[in-house]
């Protein structure tokens, strides 16, 4: 599915408005859809069975009434994810993950089984989901499948197997490397951090930083300018992240030269003429 232009535009335009507190809203764009008219009630016979795409829909539009609501300050970080897990939950009753459409695999495992957290079942949905992209040369698919199952296996406690699958994806070519240091920052970490590992996540997450830095987009389109104005924004957090890890294990040298690598990286060039990439004082 794909949003209008239109559309794309006005989150932009929020994203401007609310700057860092939208950071996170960027990758629940897919989420928010291009809705207007009423969905399907799954809880009146009349409107017959739940179809996967009905799911998918009516998540899409109770999701962007929530991301409205979140984004003017209306409800806490909290309420939202509260909120999207209730709602996830209500539209999988009697799901079963043996009779999905592969294809519409990862977007039920990302709008649904990952709010409802339901782990396992997501666990199986990405993991035949990461094969067919294998199976049909579809390499989008496959980094960003992956990524998601490695977050789920951080969830359920797999920690290292968490960081292998997803440190399987960082040689991708640069045009599928985007979506990887917001999938290792913002999902992995907090799901592995203070498990035993924090040195190990330090490491992996500053090789996820280099492959923001060498990731390639189209300035031109939406998706690439929203990635481009985030980027210094996800850099300096992620490289605070990494800094606060090595002072967890008492490693004070590498924190130091952390936070150096922040401040070099964030002088670059394209990051010049945005204020989002100014160092916090």
């Amino acid at each position: 599915m794909r949003c209008s232009a239109k559309t794309g535009t006005r989150w932009v335009k929020i994203l401007k408005m609310r700057r860092y507190r939208l950071l996170l809203l960027i990758p629940l764009l897919g989420l928010a859809g291009c809705h207007s008219s009423t969905l399907p009630n799954p809880n009146d016979p009349l409107d017959g069975p739940l179809t996967t795409d009905n799911m998918l829909g009516q998540f899409d539009s109770i999701s962007e009434g929530y991301q409205a609501r979140w984004a003017k300050g209306q409800i806490t970080d909290e309420q939202f994810h509260a909120a999207l897990q209730k709602s996830a939950e209500s539209l999988l009753r009697g799901f079963n993950p043996d009779k999905l459409d592969i294809t519409k695999a990862w977007l039920v495992g990302s709008k649904l089984l990952i709010n409802a957290k339901r782990w396992s079942q997501a666990k199986q949905v990405f993991a035949e989901s990461v094969e067919w992209a294998k199976i049909n040369h579809n390499e989008d698919r496959r980094v960003n499948d992956t990524l998601y199952l490695a977050r789920v296996e951080a969830e359920m406690g797999n920690v290292p197997g968490a960081l292998k699958l997803a440190r399987s994806v960082f040689n991708t070519d640069p045009r599928n490397m985007p979506p990887i240091l917001y999938h290792a920052h913002d999902k992995i970490a907090v799901a592995v951090r203070g498990k035993g590992a924090d040195l190990e996540l330090a490491s992996f997450l500053e090789d996820a930083i280099h492959t923001a830095m060498n990731a390639q987009v189209d300035p031109k389109s939406e998706a690439g300018r929203a990635f481009l104005y985030t980027l210094p924004y996800r850099i300096r957090d992620a490289w605070e992240t990494v800094a606060d890890l090595y002072t967890d294990v008492h490693q004070p040298e590498l924190a130091a030269r952390a936070r150096q690598q922040e401040g070099k990286m964030l002088s670059d060039p394209r990051f010049r003429n945005n204020v989002m990439g100014r160092k916090r004082a």
